[in-house]
C-alpha cells in the first residue's frame, strides 16, 4: 500500500509540472511528465489519461486567450494536422519508437539552437512562414495520434506564426482542446482505455488544476523574450530526453 502511494504520490508531482509548464507554454504536459511516468507504470496506463486531462486543460487557457487566436491561421493548421493524425493512427507504432525518439531528439534541438542564436543576433523580430513549415503540423499530429509526442513540432510551427505569448499558447491550447479528443475516441475504438484510467483521472487531476493556478500567474510575470528563450531551453531539454 505504502509503494503504491509514493508512485501514485510521483504521478501527482510529474502531472503537476507538465500542466504548469503547458499553461505557461501551451505544450510540454505529456512529453514532459510521460517519460518520467514510465518509469514507475506502462506508456498506455498513464497515456490516454493525460490526453483527457489535457482536453480540460487546454480548452480552459484557449477560452482564456480566445480574444489572441487567430482563426484563419488555426484553421489551416488544425487541418494539416488532422490528415497526420488519420496517417498516425493507421500507422500504429510500425516505427520503432527508439529510433523516432532520437531522430525527433536531434531535428528539435538543432531547430531550437538556431532560433535561439537568431534571437540572440536580433533576427527573429519577423515571423515568416515558408512551405516547408507546413509539413509541421501535419507530422505533429501523426505523432501525437501514435506516439502522443505532437508538441515540440506544433510549437515549432507556431514560432514561425507569432511572437506574441498569448497568442502562441492559446493557439497550442486550443490545437489540443480539439485534437485530443479524436485519439481518444481512436483509444475507444481500439478498446485501450479501461475503468482503470478514470481512476487515475480522478486522482491526476487535482495536479492539472494546481498546475492551470500556478501556470496562469506565471505567464504574466514573463516578458515575451522570456517567455521564447524558455520555449526554447524546454525544446533543447525535451530533445536530449529523447536521447534516453
Amino acid at each position: 500500500m505504502n509503494f503504491q502511494i509514493q508512485i501514485m504520490s510521483c504521478l501527482f508531482i510529474f502531472t503537476f509540472c507538465g500542466y504548469t509548464i503547458q499553461t505557461v507554454t501551451g505544450f510540454g504536459a505529456v512529453i514532459f511528465a510521460l517519460p518520467l511516468c514510465m518509469l514507475f507504470v506502462n506508456r498506455l496506463d498513464v497515456l490516454p489519461v493525460f490526453l483527457m486531462m489535457s482536453i480540460y486543460q487546454s480548452l480552459s487557457v484557449a477560452y482564456k486567450d480566445k480574444e489572441f487566436i487567430d482563426k484563419i491561421d488555426f484553421a489551416k493548421m488544425f487541418a494539416l494536422a488532422i490528415s497526420g493524425m488519420i496517417v498516425g493512427m493507421m500507422l500504429g507504432n510500425i516505427i520503432p519508437e527508439r529510433q523516432l525518439n532520437i531522430s525527433l531528439g536531434i531535428f528539435i534541438i538543432l531547430n531550437s539552437l538556431y532560433s535561439l542564436y537568431l534571437l540572440y543576433t536580433n533576427r527573429q523580430n519577423k515571423k515568416v512562414l515558408k512551405p516547408y513549415h507546413y509539413i509541421y503540423p501535419i507530422l505533429s499530429g501523426m505523432m501525437q495520434s501514435a506516439y502522443g509526442m505532437g508538441g515540440p513540432l506544433i510549437s515549432m510551427y507556431m514560432d514561425k506564426v507569432t511572437n506574441n505569448k498569448n497568442t502562441y499558447r492559446g493557439m497550442l491550447s486550443l490545437y489540443w482542446g480539439l485534437l485530443n479528443p479524436f485519439i481518444i475516441i481512436g483509444y475507444f475504438i481500439r478498446g485501450q482505455i479501461t475503468i482503470d484510467h478514470f481512476y487515475m483521472f480522478l486522482l491526476l487531476f487535482p495536479a492539472v488544476l494546481l498546475g492551470l493556478f500556478i501556470g496562469n500567474k506565471a505567464l504574466t510575470k514573463i516578458s515575451i523574450i522570456r517567455f521564447q528563450i524558455f520555449v526554447y531551453i524546454l525544446l533543447i531539454c525535451i530533445g536530449i530526453t529523447l536521447f534516453i
